[in-house]
């Protein structure tokens, strides 16, 4: 009986270890978060009564920069109180409801959790107490950074936690996450006959996959006509306090020409707030043929990136636009239109179209800067505040070299701040798969090299991915073009994901199959999606790679799937699941919950080890227990 007891008291003791050596802080210690209004947030223990001093400490202890004034705070970090358009953003103070943030209007704290955010006013913090983590939008936060300050897993299960089909087409925008929900968008598909099915905007339960709204956004409120579009939907929507916006990028012909929606949503009933109709009115000769060189499209905008209270993004015209957010609606805040100048013929203007790839903002020496590149090869540097220029630059030109759309200059596609005041930018000709590209190191101020050179470094290639790591170093996915664009520059040799320094010289390499999707990095792990289950012999699998040295944690292929099952969406990393997606018309939950089986089940790939310091400890106390049970009993 004594044996018995003991055994049951050890097995106890080794339960609680394990319980204790993954849990968080007690939840019923009341917490303090620093929200930046941009997608970065920070956690702490609330301790104190001074609001604003318990945030000057933090600050402090994670060297941000920090300033106040006369009972307010001015700054922290890069995110100082300043207008966009005629709309101010500001630090406010929140308290905790144990339902939801309200608006403090003092700065003594009696108990509770509390929150300091940089919104206009109306607006609120979207992480709770009870979740942590977020992601708002695409690539989680305003710089586009795809950093994840969440967690993930180096230990799955199989079959996968839960898949959703649906019959609305591909899933090709971004997972977004806040609290309980999740949030995306069905492409959409047409026959010539007209609309066989209409691109949706879904919020499902990401623990139980259950759906709880969905939004049409080919009628939208039935402004729009229930007929054929000119275009499919692969925009992310983005998370505002309790609101969510989206651009459908399924356009339709209003009569008076082409347009698209930008439509705002409360986010937890789908019910429509607002929608603003954005015109597709392209620069055109007499011929009625756009005057640039570069691709046009006539799907609308790109997807939203929200910063600093306003919601930026660029047309398929080739303007930059950023509106206010409120429950009374959207309002346009400012509007660039680039020059779209013809000099003899020829086309001299950088007005080109914008497709696909949204703002980044970045903080340069105080001032937060929108970059976005066209199809005219060039990207635009954009006071964020002001809506005016700051420089312009192309950054490839193929015209006739372009071996895939002859006669166009190529496309800037993705723009990464790696620190230290510089853009690495990937360039490609345009196409859907691009046989040709080139990636560019250039100064984030003025858009150049060192004492004016033209670049710091350039490398011709086919580039995808690109997400930071440590000081300056990032991951990507590369492969050899079919020509250089430039013969005077280096060119990548060999297929696989990189990790290269801010110089762009290579850390490491391993094979890999083609990714064609952005990358997503939570702790020391990066998350990729391969693009096609058909495209390789072994393909279709999410896997996550050590940042270190490029080596598999772990891989897994998304099941169901088809031949045809691309996958141009990144993983969205969140407390332990990641959720992931393709042109099955599919998204998916990996965590170490194991769901139901699907045919074939899965076939997954874990390399040995200890999964986490918790299992050795455990090991460890198991051992002691049968020592002492062989010594005394």
């Amino acid at each position: 009986m004594r044996k018995a007891i003991l055994i049951t008291l050890i097995i106890t003791a080794v339960a609680v270890i394990a319980a204790s050596s993954i849990s968080s802080d007690a939840e019923d210690e009341d917490k303090m978060l620093i929200d930046m209004g941009n997608g970065v947030t920070y956690w702490t223990v609330a301790t104190g009564t001074d609001a604003i001093a318990m945030a000057e400490s933090f600050a402090h202890s994670q060297n941000l920069k920090f300033e106040k004034d006369d009972g307010k705070i001015i700054c922290i970090g890069e995110m100082a109180e300043h207008a966009v358009g005629d709309q101010v953003c500001s630090w406010r103070l929140f308290q905790w409801t144990g339902a939801a943030w309200t608006t403090k209007s003092d700065t003594v704290r009696t108990s509770g959790s509390i929150a300091w955010g940089f919104y206009p006013d109306g607006t609120t913090p979207v992480e709770t107490p009870e979740y942590q983590a977020a992601w708002i939008q695409f690539r989680g936060d305003s710089m586009s950074s795809g950093v994840s300050d969440s967690y993930g897993t180096e230990k799955i299960a199989v079959p996968l936690e839960w898949y959703k089909t649906y019959r609305t087409g591909y899933v090709d925008s971004s997972i977004i996450v806040a609290g309980e929900y999740m949030y995306h968008t069905t492409y959409g598909e047409t026959t010539s006959e007209g609309a066989r099915s209409h691109a949706q905007l879904y919020c499902l339960n990401r623990l139980t996959a259950d759906m709880i709204w969905k939004f049409d956004l080919t009628t939208g409120d039935g402004t729009y006509p229930d007929t054929k579009d000119n275009g499919y939907n692969i925009t992310s929507p983005a998370i505002i306090g309790d609101m969510i916006a989206i651009n459908s990028a399924t356009s339709h012909d209003s009569g008076k020409g082409t347009v698209m929606a930008l439509y705002l949503l409360d986010r937890f009933t789908g019910k429509l707030i607002d929608y603003e109709e954005i015109a597709h009115n392209p620069p055109l000769n007499e011929k009625g043929i756009p005057v640039w060189k570069g691709r046009t499209f006539v799907n609308g905008g790109t997807s939203l990136t929200y910063d600093s209270g306003a919601l930026y993004f660029g047309t398929s015209d080739g303007r930059v636009l950023a509106y206010s957010v409120s429950h009374q609606g959207l309002t346009l805040l400012w509007e660039y239109v680039p020059p779209s100048d013809v000099v003899e013929g020829v086309y001299v203007g950088t007005r080109g179209s914008i497709y696909y790839y949204s703002p980044v903002i970045v903080d340069v020496d105080g001032k937060r800067i929108l970059y976005i590149g066209n199809y005219e090869g060039y990207l635009l540097a954009i006071d964020a505040s002001t809506g005016e220029s700051i420089w312009e630059k192309q950054l490839i030109a193929l015209y006739e070299k372009n071996q895939i759309h002859r006669g166009t200059p190529g496309a800037v596609d993705l723009v990464t701040y790696i620190g230290d005041g510089k853009l690495v930018v990937i360039c490609s000709d345009g196409a859907m798969s691009p046989i040709m590209g080139r990636i560019v190191c250039i100064d984030a101020e003025t858009g150049e090299g060192p004492d004016g050179s033209e670049f710091y470094w350039r490398t011709d290639g086919v580039f995808q991915g690109t997400v930071t790591v440590g000081k300056g170093d990032f991951i990507l996915y590369a492969k050899k073009a079919s020509k250089a664009c430039e013969d005077t520059d280096p060119a990548i040799s060999q297929e696989g994901l990189y990790r290269l320094d801010r110089n762009g010289k290579t850390v490491w390499r391993v094979d890999s199959n083609y990714i064609w999707s952005r990358l997503t990095v939570a702790e020391d792990i990066v998350y990729m999606s391969e693009y096609s289950a058909g495209f390789y012999d072994d393909g279709g699998h999410v896997l996550a790679r050590n940042i270190s040295d490029g080596s598999i944690v772990w891989s897994i292929k998304l099941e169901p799937y088809s031949k045809t099952s691309y996958s141009m969406t990144a993983p969205t990393v969140i407390e332990g699941k990641i959720y992931a997606a393709n042109d099955y018309g599919a998204v998916y939950c990996i965590s170490t919950v194991e769901g139901k089986k699907w045919d074939g089940g899965g076939e997954i790939i874990l390399p040995g080890g200890f999964w986490h310091w918790s299992w050795a400890l455990l090991i460890i106390v198991a051992i002691g227990a049968i020592v002492v049970l062989i010594r005394y009993y």
